[in-house]
């Protein structure tokens, strides 16, 4: 299996079991979404997680400027409709990636590096660096959405709620039957 099919598999299941934990700890409520995710940085041969220490945290940004990388961020939605028996949920897990391009490694980058490194940034991120924050300025340009990278893909995830709870999902009404997330949430908005 590739680094990157490990790393989308790693975060699915992630995603899924820290819903999961706080939904059961929880004793599955009813009518309360809960959302998991987890974000990793993936190389071709290499799935970059929080580095150990500044020469690692160093080492992951060289390797970044070299190549593009994949942030995959693995999202698990866990909902049980008011009423539904303990094994009636609407569950879904998908994984959003976008496509990074560090500026290459050079001089100049490797200053932004340096620097970078001596503020206390990168050591609780996934591939030593957060865009939202200075870690910005490393960056060149990227393909897909922004708030994936910050490690919660926003505009997907509210797609997916509208599937759940949105007043038309759009399958229903044209179908005169539910479709499935609506079935599944036991909310048809056909009727």
């Amino acid at each position: 299996m590739s680094e990157a099919a490990l790393a989308e598999k790693m975060v699915r299941e992630l995603s899924r079991a820290k819903a999961s934990t706080v939904f059961w700890d929880m004793d599955g409520p009813e009518d309360v979404l809960f959302i998991g995710a987890d974000t990793v940085v993936a190389l071709e041969n290499e799935i970059l997680g929080k580095p150990a220490d500044r020469d690692d945290a160093v080492r992951m940004l060289r390797a970044q400027s070299k190549e593009p990388q994949q942030v995959m961020t693995g999202v698990t939605l866990l909902y049980r409709p008011k009423g539904a028996e303990k094994g009636g949920l609407w569950v879904r897990t998908f994984v959003e990636k976008t496509l990074v391009y560090f500026h290459p490694l050079d001089d100049e980058q490797e200053a932004r590096i340096q620097a970078y490194c001596d503020t206390p940034e990168p050591y609780d991120k996934a591939g030593a660096y957060g865009i939202q924050e200075h870690g910005d300025v490393l960056v060149e340009r990227f393909e897909g959405d922004y708030d994936n990278i910050v490690g919660f893909p926003a505009q997907r995830i509210k797609a997916e709620i509208d599937k759940l709870f949105g007043p038309d999902c759009g399958g229903c009404r044209a179908e005169k039957n539910c479709c499935e997330g609506c079935s599944a949430a036991g909310t048809c908005c056909g009727r």
